[in-house]
């Protein structure tokens, strides 16, 4: 008998993919954004987001290739972190959510979170280069 639900093996958490890719101190940055990412985003889960596990390898080639798309265009000097925590934001909302790509929101959205970031000090000097 099926109960509807995934088997515990069928899925792996957003984090796993994120560790994978991310550097520690991106996902430490979606850590401490969590609350503020959810509504920003208006996702219902973030790190702990349940994704296919027959998907897995296609899922870490697209973000590793989005990311290293954007990483290559940044200037000399320029920290990709703050990049790497848009990017896997954004490859959540539209690969794995399938929400349309809307210009306009996306680029509010990271106006906001952009804020929340600079908001924070210490966050803003590590996600910006600038911390010891």
């Amino acid at each position: 008998m099926t109960t509807g639900r995934k088997h515990l093996h069928d899925s792996y958490p957003f984090a796993e993919l994120c560790r994978e890719i991310l550097s520690p101190g991106a996902i430490g940055t979606m850590q401490q954004l969590h609350d503020e990412i959810l509504d920003i985003y208006g996702l219902p889960e973030l790190l702990e987001t349940p994704l296919p596990v027959e998907n897995r390898d296609h899922h870490a080639d697209k973000l590793r290739t989005r990311l290293q798309r954007v990483v290559k265009l940044l200037p000399a000097g320029i920290s990709p972190m703050p990049n790497e925590v848009f990017t896997a934001l954004e490859f959540l909302v539209y690969e794995v959510h399938g929400q349309p790509i809307l210009i306009g929101e996306a680029i509010i959205r990271l106006e906001m979170l952009a804020d929340e970031i600079r908001g924070r000090p210490l966050l803003h000097d590590l996600l910006t280069g600038r911390a010891n």
